[in-house]
């Protein structure tokens, strides 16, 4: 399944560790949702990185800044920024920045933090057979 040559790198936007202060994802995740939420992405990514991508989680604050850093194959935004409409003007931005800085990157959306590898297959098959 691991790809050859350089990897694929994917920004990915997500609550992060700010996670545990947030309501939607303490109802999901439980106590220590921050904690819970921080073990599914590590588990998420590491499979990621086997398949020859290199995802590189941000908080929403650096998230501009890191656009303009590489080439990337994908932008993913998780569930928790996306899914929410107390967080809509957030993702309206994200999207916006997307668009303006790096036009060439799929977007892509994960329903999780453990789903970030699930968001990479559907959009990236040929990198699965």
């Amino acid at each position: 399944m691991a790809t050859t040559g350089e990897p694929k790198y994917i920004l990915s936007a997500g609550l992060g560790r700010f996670a545990s202060m947030d309501a939607n994802a303490a109802k999901h995740f439980g106590p220590g949702a921050g904690e819970k939420a921080r073990e599914l992405l590590a588990g998420s990514i590491a499979k990621a990185k086997a398949a020859g991508f290199e995802v590189i989680e941000d908080t929403l604050r650096r998230f501009t800044e890191q656009l303009s850093s590489r080439k990337w194959a994908a932008v993913n935004v998780g569930y928790g920024v996306r899914g929410h409409k107390e967080h809509t003007e957030t993702f309206e931005r994200l999207l916006d920045a997307c668009r303006r800085i790096c036009p060439g990157a799929k977007i892509i959306f994960s329903n999780g933090p453990d789903e970030v590898i699930t968001a990479i297959r559907r959009n990236f098959p040929e990198d699965f057979q």
